[in-house]
């Protein structure tokens, strides 16, 4: 979908990060919104190298319980809820 999230690596000109008015100010999504304002200006390319990220909360949580949320979340961003409501359900976990 062309959407990275939190536990994926997103690498960006610093020159189209200025164009896209930097990263957002928001408590929640903001690596969605940052997609979405990238995807304005072109495709991005996914790479097969990898990187390592925090499990912390899928270990915590469990693996379908957190997928759930994040889809709900994402879902739910578009429907236009508040990054600020988003924020507190994501915690509230």
């Amino acid at each position: 979908m062309g959407i990275a999230t939190g536990d994926q690596a997103i690498f960006i000109k610093k020159s189209v990060f200025e164009q896209i008015g930097g990263y957002p100010d928001q408590p929640l999504m903001e690596d969605v919104e940052l997609c979405k304002r990238l995807k304005r200006i072109a495709r991005p390319a996914c790479l097969k190298s990898k990187v390592t990220t925090s499990a912390r909360r899928w270990q915590q949580h469990g693996t379908w319980r957190t997928i759930f949320l994040m889809w709900h979340l994402r879902f739910d961003y578009w429907r236009g809820v508040s990054p600020n409501v988003l924020k507190q359900r994501y915690y509230k976990q």
